[in-house]
Protein backbone atom coordinates (compact mmCIF):
# COMPACT_ATOMS: atom_id res chain seq x y z
CA UNK A 1 0.00 0.00 0.00
CA UNK A 2 1.58 3.52 -0.97
CA UNK A 3 2.06 6.26 1.37
CA UNK A 4 1.30 9.75 0.18
CA UNK A 5 4.25 12.06 0.64
CA UNK A 6 4.03 15.13 -1.59
CA UNK A 7 7.28 16.71 -0.43
CA UNK A 8 9.40 18.70 -2.11
CA UNK A 9 12.54 17.23 -3.46
CA UNK A 10 15.87 17.47 -5.42
CA UNK A 11 17.13 15.16 -8.03
CA UNK A 12 19.84 14.68 -9.95
CA UNK A 13 19.20 13.52 -13.66
CA UNK A 14 21.72 11.62 -16.01
CA UNK A 15 23.21 11.42 -18.98
CA UNK A 16 20.27 9.71 -20.65
CA UNK A 17 17.27 11.90 -18.89
CA UNK A 18 16.75 9.44 -15.91
CA UNK A 19 16.68 9.98 -12.55
CA UNK A 20 20.11 8.78 -10.94
CA UNK A 21 19.61 9.70 -7.15
CA UNK A 22 17.28 12.12 -4.99
CA UNK A 23 17.43 14.20 -1.75
CA UNK A 24 14.53 13.96 0.65
CA UNK A 25 14.52 15.19 4.05
CA UNK A 26 18.33 15.71 3.60
CA UNK A 27 18.85 12.33 3.25
CA UNK A 28 20.29 10.99 -0.30
CA UNK A 29 18.48 8.18 -1.86
CA UNK A 30 20.40 6.35 -4.83
CA UNK A 31 18.36 5.16 -7.42
CA UNK A 32 19.60 1.30 -7.72
CA UNK A 33 16.87 -0.11 -10.68
CA UNK A 34 16.15 0.76 -13.64
CA UNK A 35 13.50 4.21 -13.58
CA UNK A 36 10.04 3.45 -15.35
CA UNK A 37 8.46 7.01 -16.98
CA UNK A 38 4.96 7.10 -17.15
CA UNK A 39 2.26 9.97 -17.30
CA UNK A 40 -0.55 10.60 -15.39
CA UNK A 41 -3.88 12.88 -16.90
CA UNK A 42 -4.72 15.83 -14.85
CA UNK A 43 -7.83 16.35 -13.84
CA UNK A 44 -9.84 18.76 -16.29
CA UNK A 45 -9.05 22.43 -16.57
CA UNK A 46 -12.64 22.82 -15.66
CA UNK A 47 -11.67 21.05 -12.07
CA UNK A 48 -9.01 23.63 -11.00
CA UNK A 49 -8.97 27.29 -10.63
CA UNK A 50 -6.85 28.16 -13.17
CA UNK A 51 -6.46 27.32 -16.95
CA UNK A 52 -3.69 24.50 -17.62
CA UNK A 53 -0.04 24.53 -19.10
CA UNK A 54 0.05 21.01 -19.25
CA UNK A 55 -2.74 17.96 -20.13
CA UNK A 56 -0.55 15.19 -17.89
CA UNK A 57 2.14 14.96 -15.50
CA UNK A 58 5.48 13.54 -15.79
CA UNK A 59 6.14 10.72 -12.82
CA UNK A 60 9.16 8.16 -12.42
CA UNK A 61 8.98 4.88 -10.59
CA UNK A 62 12.36 4.18 -9.32
CA UNK A 63 13.55 1.84 -6.54
CA UNK A 64 16.30 3.33 -4.60
CA UNK A 65 17.98 3.21 -1.38
CA UNK A 66 19.28 5.53 1.30
CA UNK A 67 22.63 5.97 1.82
CA UNK A 68 23.70 6.68 5.42
CA UNK A 69 27.19 5.55 6.64
CA UNK A 70 25.61 4.45 10.21
CA UNK A 71 22.92 2.72 9.15
CA UNK A 72 22.18 -0.56 6.41
CA UNK A 73 18.75 0.32 4.91
CA UNK A 74 16.92 -1.59 2.34
CA UNK A 75 15.80 -0.56 -1.18
CA UNK A 76 12.12 0.97 -1.58
CA UNK A 77 9.86 1.88 -4.43
CA UNK A 78 9.23 5.66 -4.64
CA UNK A 79 7.19 7.64 -7.31
CA UNK A 80 8.55 10.91 -8.19
CA UNK A 81 6.76 13.89 -10.13
CA UNK A 82 8.18 16.03 -12.28
CA UNK A 83 6.10 19.24 -12.37
CA UNK A 84 6.45 22.73 -13.37
CA UNK A 85 7.82 24.19 -10.34
CA UNK A 86 10.50 21.29 -9.76
CA UNK A 87 10.17 17.57 -8.26
CA UNK A 88 8.23 16.01 -5.75
CA UNK A 89 8.15 13.24 -4.24
CA UNK A 90 4.06 11.51 -4.29
CA UNK A 91 4.47 8.34 -2.90
CA UNK A 92 6.49 5.84 -0.93
CA UNK A 93 5.45 2.13 -1.44
CA UNK A 94 7.28 0.51 1.69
Amino acid sequence: MPTVIDDTIEVAIGGDGQPTSFVWQRFLYTVTGQPQAYFRRLPPWWHGDSSPTRIDQELWRVTAVRDSPREQHGEHLYDLCHAAGGWRLALSWE
